[in-house]
C-alpha cells in the first residue's frame, strides 16, 4: 500500500512545485503590470463612482423638470382660458389680476425648468465623459491582466465603484 502512495505523492509534490513556480514567475515578470493595473483600477473604481453619482443626480433633476413640466401645462390651459375670456371681452377685474399671477408664477417657472434644463445639460456631459473614461480604463485593465495570463480579472461595475467610494450601501441579507 505504501508502494503505491509514494508516486502519487511524488505526482502531486510535481504539480504543486509547477504551479509554485508558474505563480512565482508571474509575480516576477509582471511586476509593473501588477503596479500599473492597480493605479488603473482606482482610477477606474473612481470614474464608475462618478458614473453613479451623475446618474442620481440626473435622476433627481428629470423628476423636477418633469414635475415642472406638469405645473406648467396646468398654468398654459389657465392662461389660455384668461386670454380667450380677454379678447371675447368676458373678463373682470379680479380675473385680469389672477391672470397676472398666473403668468408671473408661469415665467418664474420657465426660469426655474430652464435652470434645471440647463444643469441637467452639464451633468449629462460629465456622465458622458465618466463613462467614455471608465470604458477606456475597463479595456486598459482588462487587456493589462490578459497579458498577464488573467483574462478573467475581475472589473467593477459603476455601482460596485460607487460602494467601494462609499456612495451607495448594499442591503445584505
Amino acid at each position: 500500500m505504501i508502494s503505491r502512495v509514494r508516486p502519487l505523492l511524488f505526482l502531486l509534490a510535481v504539480i504543486v512545485g509547477i504551479k509554485l513556480t508558474e505563480q512565482l514567475y508571474g509575480y516576477f515578470a509582471f511586476g509593473e503590470e501588477r503596479v500599473l493595473v492597480r493605479g488603473l483600477r482606482g482610477e477606474l473604481v473612481d470614474a464608475g463612482a462618478e458614473i453613479t453619482r451623475t446618474r442620481t443626480v440626473l435622476d433627481s433633476l428629470r423628476s423636477l423638470i418633469k414635475g415642472i413640466d406638469k405645473d406648467l401645462e396646468l398654468d398654459d390651459v389657465r392662461l389660455r382660458r384668461y386670454e380667450r375670456n380677454l379678447r371675447a371681452g368676458h373678463i373682470t377685474l379680479p380675473d385680469y389680476e389672477q391672470a397676472r399671477t398666473v403668468s408671473a408664477r408661469y415665467n418664474q417657472r420657465v426660469e426655474r425648468h430652464n435652470a434645471w434644463l440647463h444643469e441637467y445639460e452639464a451633468v449629462l456631459a460629465r456622465n458622458h465623459r465618466s463613462v467614455d473614461r471608465y470604458n477606456t480604463l475597463a479595456d486598459s485593465v482588462r487587456n493589462l491582466a490578459a497579458r498577464m495570463g488573467d483574462p478573467y480579472y475581475a472589473v467593477p461595475t459603476p455601482v460596485e465603484a460607487a460602494v467601494e467610494r462609499g456612495l451607495l450601501k448594499l442591503d445584505t441579507p
